[in-house]
Protein backbone atom coordinates (compact mmCIF):
# COMPACT_ATOMS: atom_id res chain seq x y z
CA UNK A 1 0.00 0.00 0.00
CA UNK A 2 2.06 3.19 -0.80
CA UNK A 3 0.33 5.48 2.10
CA UNK A 4 -1.32 3.95 4.65
CA UNK A 5 -2.38 6.71 6.58
CA UNK A 6 -3.44 8.80 3.98
CA UNK A 7 -5.87 5.80 2.50
CA UNK A 8 -7.20 5.19 6.11
CA UNK A 9 -7.99 8.83 6.41
CA UNK A 10 -9.69 8.45 3.01
CA UNK A 11 -12.03 5.99 4.13
CA UNK A 12 -12.51 7.76 7.81
CA UNK A 13 -13.73 10.51 5.38
CA UNK A 14 -16.10 9.15 3.37
CA UNK A 15 -19.48 9.15 4.36
CA UNK A 16 -19.95 5.28 2.82
CA UNK A 17 -17.90 2.83 0.16
CA UNK A 18 -19.29 1.00 -2.29
CA UNK A 19 -18.36 -2.50 -2.48
CA UNK A 20 -18.77 -4.47 -5.81
CA UNK A 21 -19.02 -8.36 -6.13
CA UNK A 22 -19.81 -10.40 -9.19
CA UNK A 23 -23.07 -12.55 -8.75
CA UNK A 24 -23.46 -16.09 -10.22
CA UNK A 25 -25.02 -14.77 -12.98
CA UNK A 26 -21.94 -12.66 -13.97
CA UNK A 27 -23.08 -9.72 -12.76
CA UNK A 28 -21.83 -7.03 -10.76
CA UNK A 29 -23.49 -6.10 -8.11
CA UNK A 30 -22.90 -2.91 -5.87
CA UNK A 31 -23.76 -2.15 -2.37
CA UNK A 32 -22.80 1.03 0.01
CA UNK A 33 -21.09 0.14 2.76
CA UNK A 34 -20.78 2.67 5.78
CA UNK A 35 -18.38 0.51 7.92
CA UNK A 36 -15.26 -0.21 6.25
CA UNK A 37 -12.48 -0.07 8.82
CA UNK A 38 -8.83 -0.47 8.06
CA UNK A 39 -6.76 -2.38 10.41
CA UNK A 40 -3.45 -2.24 8.91
CA UNK A 41 -2.01 -2.31 5.40
CA UNK A 42 -2.99 -5.46 4.72
CA UNK A 43 -6.55 -6.29 5.67
CA UNK A 44 -9.96 -4.63 7.27
CA UNK A 45 -13.46 -5.42 7.78
CA UNK A 46 -16.69 -3.80 7.34
CA UNK A 47 -20.22 -4.21 9.15
CA UNK A 48 -22.60 -6.71 7.12
CA UNK A 49 -26.08 -5.18 6.96
CA UNK A 50 -27.67 -4.59 3.93
CA UNK A 51 -25.34 -6.92 1.58
CA UNK A 52 -27.97 -10.04 1.13
CA UNK A 53 -26.93 -10.70 -2.59
CA UNK A 54 -23.20 -11.68 -1.24
CA UNK A 55 -24.43 -15.00 -0.81
CA UNK A 56 -24.77 -15.26 -4.62
CA UNK A 57 -21.22 -14.05 -5.33
CA UNK A 58 -18.69 -16.05 -7.87
CA UNK A 59 -16.14 -15.95 -5.55
CA UNK A 60 -14.16 -14.01 -2.68
CA UNK A 61 -12.80 -10.93 -4.64
CA UNK A 62 -14.03 -8.01 -4.75
CA UNK A 63 -13.88 -4.14 -5.07
CA UNK A 64 -14.11 -1.21 -2.70
CA UNK A 65 -14.10 2.17 -3.72
CA UNK A 66 -13.54 5.00 -1.01
CA UNK A 67 -14.40 8.38 -2.39
CA UNK A 68 -13.76 11.29 -0.17
CA UNK A 69 -17.31 12.74 -0.01
CA UNK A 70 -15.99 15.92 2.35
CA UNK A 71 -17.52 19.13 1.09
CA UNK A 72 -14.51 21.20 2.13
CA UNK A 73 -11.68 18.93 0.58
CA UNK A 74 -13.73 18.71 -2.68
CA UNK A 75 -13.99 22.93 -2.87
CA UNK A 76 -10.84 23.96 -1.40
CA UNK A 77 -9.65 20.90 -4.68
CA UNK A 78 -11.73 22.86 -7.11
CA UNK A 79 -10.82 26.45 -6.39
CA UNK A 80 -7.06 25.01 -6.53
CA UNK A 81 -7.41 23.19 -9.44
CA UNK A 82 -5.83 20.12 -8.19
CA UNK A 83 -5.85 17.81 -5.29
CA UNK A 84 -3.98 17.68 -2.50
CA UNK A 85 -4.22 13.83 -1.65
CA UNK A 86 -6.58 11.45 -4.09
CA UNK A 87 -10.03 12.29 -3.85
CA UNK A 88 -10.95 8.22 -3.99
CA UNK A 89 -9.14 4.97 -4.53
CA UNK A 90 -10.08 1.69 -5.42
CA UNK A 91 -9.42 -1.65 -2.72
CA UNK A 92 -9.43 -4.79 -4.78
CA UNK A 93 -9.54 -7.51 -1.72
CA UNK A 94 -10.55 -10.84 -0.94
CA UNK A 95 -13.32 -11.63 1.43
CA UNK A 96 -11.45 -13.84 3.92
CA UNK A 97 -14.78 -15.21 5.16
CA UNK A 98 -17.73 -16.70 3.16
CA UNK A 99 -19.79 -16.12 5.91
CA UNK A 100 -19.76 -13.68 7.96
CA UNK A 101 -18.80 -13.91 11.94
CA UNK A 102 -20.29 -11.62 15.11
CA UNK A 103 -19.23 -8.57 16.16
CA UNK A 104 -17.09 -7.82 18.76
CA UNK A 105 -17.24 -5.41 21.42
CA UNK A 106 -14.10 -3.58 20.18
CA UNK A 107 -15.68 -3.30 16.56
CA UNK A 108 -19.33 -2.69 17.73
CA UNK A 109 -17.58 0.14 19.52
CA UNK A 110 -15.99 1.68 16.78
CA UNK A 111 -19.47 1.30 14.63
CA UNK A 112 -21.44 2.84 17.35
CA UNK A 113 -18.66 6.46 17.36
CA UNK A 114 -18.69 6.64 13.72
CA UNK A 115 -22.99 6.31 13.89
CA UNK A 116 -23.35 8.34 17.01
CA UNK A 117 -24.18 11.77 15.12
CA UNK A 118 -27.57 10.22 14.19
CA UNK A 119 -28.49 7.95 17.01
CA UNK A 120 -31.33 10.31 17.98
CA UNK A 121 -32.64 10.17 14.40
CA UNK A 122 -35.76 7.76 13.45
CA UNK A 123 -33.58 6.45 10.60
CA UNK A 124 -31.03 5.44 12.95
CA UNK A 125 -32.63 2.39 14.58
CA UNK A 126 -33.91 1.54 11.52
CA UNK A 127 -30.69 1.52 9.63
CA UNK A 128 -27.95 0.69 12.08
CA UNK A 129 -29.41 -0.88 15.50
CA UNK A 130 -28.66 -4.42 13.54
CA UNK A 131 -24.98 -4.16 13.53
CA UNK A 132 -24.05 -7.94 14.56
CA UNK A 133 -22.12 -9.25 11.75
CA UNK A 134 -18.41 -8.34 10.10
CA UNK A 135 -17.13 -9.58 6.99
CA UNK A 136 -13.11 -9.39 7.03
CA UNK A 137 -10.90 -8.91 3.91
CA UNK A 138 -7.11 -8.87 2.84
CA UNK A 139 -5.98 -5.90 1.07
CA UNK A 140 -4.57 -7.49 -2.84
CA UNK A 141 -3.94 -4.07 -4.52
CA UNK A 142 -4.56 -0.45 -4.28
CA UNK A 143 -5.54 1.88 -7.27
CA UNK A 144 -5.87 5.36 -6.83
CA UNK A 145 -9.15 7.20 -8.72
CA UNK A 146 -7.72 9.50 -11.19
CA UNK A 147 -9.26 12.10 -12.42
CA UNK A 148 -7.24 13.85 -15.10
CA UNK A 149 -5.33 17.47 -14.46
CA UNK A 150 -6.64 17.42 -11.05
CA UNK A 151 -4.90 14.33 -9.96
CA UNK A 152 -2.05 14.18 -12.57
CA UNK A 153 0.91 15.20 -10.09
CA UNK A 154 -0.02 12.79 -7.73
CA UNK A 155 0.87 9.69 -9.74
Amino acid sequence: MKDFNQIKSLIKNSFYCSLSVISKEGYPHISPIGSVYLKNEESGYFIEMFTKSFGDQVDNKACIMAVNTSLLFWLKSLFLGRFATPPATRLLVTIKERRRRKITVKEMAHFRKRVKLFQRLKGYKHMWSSARYVRTFTVDKVIPVSIGKMTKHLT
